[in-house]
């Protein structure tokens, strides 16, 4: 009874200043019920903020543990939960968990799959000269990204690229969802399963991507750590439980950070999209308890071989891979052959024989032919040769009308190539001259008879 009167007259003090305040606003003339009333909203509002953080800092530090997997509350000395049997972990690692954190093990697949893609990545940075600066699509391609053109005759793509990345913004934040998510998978259903689920969710989303996905090189563990974050979210949303609510909303929560992140970096949503639908088809059909009974060790041993077998072999394959060497800049009298090539394959185009010029300039490819993303066609061939015709006429014409320095530049190049560029016939079908501006085109009728 007394601690009841001491908490009310303690509330009283704490409510006095309201009254000084009102008293104080009423001789200057403030409506006094409006303002006590809204003092008083606002001093309840402070209270209850403050009675959610003691909550909050009493769940985070409360005493004992509670097991992950089935809710029971153990003793703070128990190693393992005394109604399922599951491992509870050290109470640091607990008051972790309740900050919406996990502590992966020191030797959990987990960590070893981090330490794989840590090898792919040092790998490209050794083969992209050590730069800090993202690599480029043919380095990725040599050594292993996903590229359309290529995924019939070699489709171990699909598993490779999962373990290459763009830049340290990329690989830092998959890093930093497996140290969260995979040790929550590893809980449910096992180290060797969560590797091979991310295999399988990853491959699976590089695949589907294939058909709908944007065309280019398509590298990250992204679509794999979505299999496993989808993957936690079913299951924890089937099991009904605390805790399994709680996991669910965690999940959902990194997956808006990953489509967000996506969004932000032009990273390939679709990718993660299917990832995710891989994995909560995972989550959702397969219970924890039926996964782990001991009838079914075989197949959980196979599952585990195949994601083992899967990554050391990407990342054998990415070793192994010897990208070519960066191209060296071209000189003058290599850029005026590449020229003249491009000159007889106009010639050969003019003259109705398209396979022809592609022959003659795919004999003498320009720089840049190495990247992935060029294809000589028909509709490039005549793109070329246009270019050449305007540069040549440019060349013929004066350049009063141009900057000094611009004019300066034109006359090296015509210096340079005129002499490949005489060589070059006339195009039979000229593009029609563009539409005057609209300017030109109004002086243009005040002129006309």
């Amino acid at each position: 009874m007394a601690d009841g009167d001491n908490t009310s007259s303690s509330k009283r003090n704490d409510d006095d200043w309201i009254e000084r305040v009102v008293g104080i606003a009423g001789s200057l003339g403030f409506n006094t019920m409006r303002l006590r009333w809204k003092l008083i909203r606002w001093q309840e509002a402070r209270r209850k903020r403050a009675r959610l953080r003691e909550q909050a800092i009493a769940r985070v530090t409360y005493a004992h543990k509670i097991c992950r997997a089935c809710g029971a509350v153990q003793d703070r000395n128990e190693a393992t939960c005394t109604r399922c049997g599951s491992k509870l972990g050290s109470r640091a690692v607990q008051m972790l968990g309740r900050l919406g954190f996990a502590m992966p093990v020191a030797i959990s697949m987990s960590t070893l799959l981090a330490l794989a893609i840590l090898a792919a990545y040092a790998r490209l940075w050794v083969a992209a000269g050590g730069s800090l600066a993202g690599p480029g699509s043919a380095l990725l391609v040599a050594l292993g990204g996903r590229w359309p053109a290529l995924m019939s005759d070699e489709p171990w793509r699909l598993v490779t690229a999962m373990f290459l990345h763009a830049g340290l913004l990329h690989l830092g934040f998959n890093m930093l969802a497996i140290a969260n998510i995979g040790p929550r998978i590893e809980e449910l259903y096992g180290r060797t399963t969560m590797l091979a689920l991310f295999i399988v969710t990853g491959a699976l989303a590089n695949l589907a991507t294939l058909q709908v996905g944007p065309v280019g090189v398509g590298i990250g563990a992204s679509g794999g750590v979505m299999g496993l974050i989808a993957a936690a979210a079913g299951s924890g949303h089937r099991s009904g439980t605390s805790y399994g609510r709680a996991l669910r909303n965690d999940m959902l929560k990194w997956m808006a950070y990953v489509f967000g992140l996506g969004f932000m970096i032009g990273a390939d949503n679709w990718a993660h999209l299917f990832g995710a639908i891989a994995g909560a088809a995972f989550g959702v059909t397969v219970k924890r308890q039926a996964w782990t009974r001991r009838a079914l060790a075989p197949l959980r041993g196979f599952v585990g071989f195949v994601g083992l077998a899967a990554t050391l072999g990407a990342v054998a394959i990415i070793f192994a891979r010897t990208p070519a060497p960066p191209k060296r800049p071209l000189d003058a009298r290599a850029e005026r052959a590449v020229l003249a090539h491009d000159v007889e394959g106009c010639a050969k185009l003019y003259a109705g024989d398209p396979k022809s010029a592609i022959a003659a300039m795919q004999a003498m490819p320009p720089p840049g032919a190495g990247d992935p993303s060029f294809e000589l066609t028909e509709a490039s061939v005549v793109e070329i040769c246009d270019s050449l015709q305007q540069l040549r006429d440019e060349c013929h014409a004066a350049s009063a009308s141009r900057d000094a320095q611009t004019a300066a530049d034109l006359r090296d190049i015509c210096r340079r190539y005129m002499p490949v560029l005489d060589r070059l016939p006339v195009h039979p079908h000229p593009a029609p001259p563009a539409p005057p501006a609209p300017d030109d085109a109004d002086d243009q009728a005040r002129r006309a008879p």
